[in-house]
């Protein structure tokens, strides 16, 4: 195993799957509101996909490996609607984000990521790539497309909407640092399914490298909001 890889698996996945876990327990002990169970579950699921990619990355059998990545894939993108349904529940009254349509934005979330497995060709990952996931273009302008204007537009315009809304300093120093986070985890997202579509052992480095401070970045998203959810 070369070291992009791997830093990427055992030291960034690692710590994130770590990290993650514990900062899922957190959250729930602070009460069981829907803020605090949608927060948790995108701590979750982004922990789970970390432990699963972890766990593949010394089988060789390509079948099961192909499985394995795109379930690790799934999951870290679908932990993204968690985010959205979080911040949309803290800018929407009640009566106006129902939980119908909180479970519709689940299902649509999770069908159109389904959609990827529809793409011939999406994923290579066996002996010939090093056992390395290498992506067409199809499959990662597809998968950008989704995440993109499902998740990650709205997602980013409603927060940038509340903290404008903010007229106290604090609160709005505190929604800046889960701005950060959130924003770090989206870079976080681009910047490696990019890397699995150029599929340069020598860009893999750089970014495996270039990720490392998200660690930091990302518990930003608890510092800036978590803390505050009673």
């Amino acid at each position: 195993m070369d070291l992009a890889r791997f830093l990427q698996i055992y030291v960034i996945q690692g710590c994130f799957a770590l990290f993650f876990f514990y900062m899922a327990i957190v959250v729930l002990r602070r009460g069981k509101k829907k803020t605090n169970l949608y927060l948790s579950s995108f701590y979750l699921f982004t922990a789970i996909g970390g432990l699963i990619n972890i766990i593949y990355a010394n089988i060789f059998v390509e079948n099961i490996v192909y499985i394995l990545h795109f379930i690790t894939y799934f999951v870290l993108c679908y932990s993204l609607i968690f985010l959205l349904i979080f911040t949309l529940i803290l800018i929407k009254p009640g009566d106006t984000f129902k939980t119908k349509s909180q479970v519709i934005l689940l299902i649509l979330a999770g069908i159109l990521l389904l959609g990827l497995l529809l793409i011939p060709n999406g994923i290579q990952i066996n002996q010939t790539t090093n056992w390395k996931p290498n992506w067409s273009w199809s499959f990662f302008l597809y998968s950008v497309l989704v995440c993109s204007v499902i998740i990650i537009v709205p997602t980013s315009y409603y927060s940038i909407k509340i903290y404008s809304k903010f007229e106290n300093q604090h609160l709005k120093k505190k929604w800046k640092y889960y701005l950060l986070g959130m924003l770090a985890y989206f870079f976080l997202y681009y910047g490696t399914s990019f890397s699995n579509t150029l599929n340069n052992d020598s860009f893999r480095l750089i970014w495996s490298i270039l990720s490392l401070p998200t660690l930091i970045s990302l518990y930003l998203i608890y510092y800036g909001v978590g803390r505050q959810l009673e």
